[in-house]
């Protein structure tokens, strides 16, 4: 997820893209696994794949109606997963990532 001169992006991107495929998703540890994989994805301009993250249906990445990122019955409330989410998508709204096109997003202060 994070910029610099020195990052293989090429490189980066085929081990993002080989993590999506590769991964299993239903036993990752946490619900921060997919917003890093979307801020990883927003750096590298594939702002769909970075949604596609976001908006994975697994387990993990399901937040309950009062905001809190499930994990199982005994973790309703996984704060990693919140944080990563909120991280996320304030970088993608800023010049920081980005989103699709058709998507109108609107930040304070921007």
């Amino acid at each position: 997820m994070l910029s610099g001169e020195l990052i293989d992006k090429d490189v980066m991107l085929q081990t993002l893209h080989k993590v999506k495929e590769e991964w299993k998703w239903e036993t990752a540890w946490g619900g921060w696994d997919f917003p890093m994989c979307a801020m990883t994805a927003a750096r590298l301009g594939e702002l769909e794949l970075a949604v596609d993250f976001l908006l994975m249906e697994q387990g993990k990445n399901t937040y309950l109606i009062n905001g809190h990122n499930y994990q199982h019955d005994a973790l309703t409330a996984y704060l990693p997963g919140n944080g990563g989410l909120l991280t996320a998508v304030a970088m993608m709204a800023t010049k920081w990532g980005g989103f699709p096109e058709e998507w109108e997003v609107e930040y304070e202060g921007g």
